[in-house]
Formats: C-alpha cells, structure tokens, sequence
C-alpha cells in the first residue's frame, strides 16, 4: 500500500513538472508575448534554470529577427545623423532623441520639454563653432542586440568619432543605443549622464548591458 501510494505521488509529480514544463516551452513562449515578459520579470528575481534558459532562446530569437528587419532602417538613420554632424548641421540627431528625454530635462530644469530642446540645440551649435566633426561612424555590422525583460527590442551600435579644434584631433569612441518605443525608433549616445536618466524613463534599459 504505502509503495502504490509513492507511486502515485511520483506520477502525479511527473505529470505537474510536465504541465508546467509545457507551459514555460521554447514554443509556447513564442506564441505568449503576455507569458513570455511575466516569465521574463520573474527571471530577473529568481532563475529556474531550465525555464529561464528557454525565455533567453525565445528572447534572443525575437531580437535576431527584430534586428533582421529594422537593420536597413537603422542603418539609413545613422549614416544620415553622421553625415549632418560632418555637414555641421544637428538636427537630424535632436530628431532621434526621446521626447521623454526633453520631459526629463524640462522636470528638472522647471521649464518646459520644448524650451529645454531649445536651449539644448543652441548650446550644441556654440559647441560646433568651437570643433568640428572630421569623422562619424556608426560600426552597424558589430552592433549587439537584445530585448529587455519587457519585450523592448534594442541594439548597441559602436560609434568611433574624430573631431578636430584649433589644429588638434582626438579620437573618441562611445556606444549608441538604438531602441524602440511603441513604433518609433531612437538613438541615444551611451554615457553616463544618459545612462542614468534613460534608467528612469524606460525602468527596462536598466537590463541593457553596454560594455
């Protein structure tokens, strides 16, 4: 009686670990978008080995085709924010940057996100008087991309820039951030400045590893 019993209990046992196991499959994570970012969040708490093995599979398989077709996209809006920097002109690169960024500054600056806007692109066109941009280039073809315990897909491009003052060159290298938010895209330079304040817009980022 009491080995039947064991039995039954080794069955029922089988049978929970494989209802669960099912549920947390490759498979049924890729059909889940709801499942696959609370399996996600709970990753981050506490890892289940194998479970949390398949929501990195599903979530690197989703980057790695986010990346295939937004990397033409990606790609002309780089090129274009590096040969305005060349040209001198700023714009496209202010076109890029998070509204919530200029919310941010607007908060803390107690103004409002289009005056900070504003005061940011005048004090970038003083700078531009002073150095100019001899060489810009985005390195696409080595970016890392990922998605955060949020579904948000996002890229890391390496961004090698050579800027020229009174006579001098410096080389200077830093990585740009490319992610999505709703439909649009941005690009972010990754400093630590940036670092901080993209954290406490998109909480998500903050599982985004630059180095």
């Amino acid at each position: 009686m009491k080995k039947m019993k064991f039995l039954m209990a080794v069955m029922i046992s089988a049978v929970i670990f494989t209802a669960c196991g099912n549920k947390y499959s490759v498979d049924n994570l890729k059909k889940n978008d709801k499942l696959l970012k609370e399996t996600a969040q709970k990753c981050k708490i506490k890892r289940n080995e194998k479970i949390c093995i398949n929501v990195d599979k599903v979530q690197a398989e989703k980057a790695q085709e986010w990346w295939n077709k937004t990397k033409p996209e990606i790609t002309k809006k780089v090129d274009k924010i590096a040969k305005d920097l060349m040209a001198g002109n700023l714009m496209s690169s202010m076109e890029f940057v998070p509204e919530k960024l200029w919310e941010w500054e607007a908060k803390h600056a107690s103004t409002t996100p289009q005056k900070a806007k504003e005061t940011t692109l005048q004090i970038l066109k003083e700078a531009v008087k002073q150095i100019k941009f001899e060489k810009v280039e985005y390195k696409v073809e080595n970016a890392k991309y990922g998605q955060t315990s949020a579904g948000r897909n996002y890229a890391i491009i390496p961004t090698k820039s050579i800027v020229s003052a009174e006579g001098n060159q410096a080389e200077i290298n830093q990585k740009s951030l490319v992610f999505e938010d709703g439909d649009k895209l941005y690009v972010v330079n990754i400093d630590e400045k940036n670092k901080a304040i993209l954290k406490e817009m998109y909480s998500d980022l903050a599982d985004v590893k630059a180095e």
